[in-house]
């Protein structure tokens, strides 16, 4: 009897020195178990430890089917909290194929793995329900279908299109707005240059023009405060604008009864390609006249 038992124990210990001891100083009954951590009470016995499946998978996709935190792939979990695990490939099988009309099927859809410790041979030790699903380098070999929704794809295809011709159409409005705005940008510094260079030509002579009329009301014993010049330009031609000049004007008899007025400093022709400006009514003509 006492045979036996030794043979027993011997056995014992020839099946958990199956994989070399991890970095906690844990036996594991499998190359592809490992044990990054235990906890062990003031007698140095274990009564926890925090454990990670090395696993790979074949095809490599099926690992996308699952939570690699939940189950234990991408970090240890500890044993106490959660002793057992179940790889669900299918998980998300019904609502994948729902949304994408396109989805892949595993077989096993499930694969259990239960994980225990002795602390007789201080092995932790693992049982799989699939026997031999996982080979001894920790692959994961499975079955792979692809399921397609014919009615789905076809929804699938229509939005596609619909979100595509929308996108074309915006496309487009942002091209026609984005030439607009170059355009409306371009005409407002062509406007820009021909009152810049009506002001460079014609300038001093309006200013004579204005302080002519400050001359001519002061002798009238009115008040003539010249305050602000403006210009618009409009295009009447190719490389020609129109320049229209006025003046902002307060006048009266007493500094406590001025009046807004609008003077005209007259309309010009200005041509960008020439550099040339031109009166093109009375006003402008008799300042471009003037002594």
């Amino acid at each position: 009897m006492k045979k036996v038992f030794s043979l027993a124990i011997f056995s014992v210990f020839f099946v958990a020195c199956y994989a070399p001891l991890n970095n906690s100083g844990v036996a594991t009954t499998k190359a592809w178990l490992d044990i990054p951590a235990k906890k062990t009470d003031f007698d140095g016995k274990q009564f926890d430890s925090c454990y990670q499946f090395r696993l790979s998978f074949s095809p490599a996709e099926a690992k996308t089917a699952l939570d690699g935190q939940k189950t234990c792939i991408d970090s240890c979990c500890w044993r106490s909290e959660q002793s057992e695990v179940v790889l669900d490939f299918n998980k998300n099988f019904e609502k994948n194929l729902k949304y994408y009309g396109r989805a892949d099927k595993y077989t096993p859809s499930k694969i259990t793995l239960s994980v225990s410790h002795s602390n007789l041979v201080n092995t932790t030790s693992v049982k799989v329900s699939e026997k031999g699903i996982i080979n001894k380098n920790g692959l994961v070999k499975l079955k792979r279908e692809t399921v397609e929704d014919p009615v789905r794809l076809a929804q699938i295809e229509n939005q596609a299109r619909f979100l595509q011709a929308r996108r074309n159409a915006y496309l487009a409005d942002q091209a026609i707005l984005q030439e607009q705005n170059t355009q409306t940008a371009e005409d407002a510094a062509a406007q820009q240059r021909a009152q810049d260079l009506l002001q460079r030509l014609e300038g001093a002579k309006i200013d004579r023009y204005f302080y002519n009329l400050n001359k001519e009301y002061r002798s009238k014993k009115y008040i003539f405060l010249l305050s602000q010049r403006i210009y618009t330009a409009r295009l009447s031609d190719e490389n020609i604008y129109t320049v229209y000049c006025k003046a902002k004007v307060q006048t009266g008899t007493q500094p406590e009864d001025l009046q807004n007025r609008t003077f005209s400093c007259g309309v010009w022709k200005v041509n960008l390609a020439l550099g040339t400006a031109s009166p093109a009514d009375s006003v402008a003509r008799k300042i471009k006249t003037q002594n």
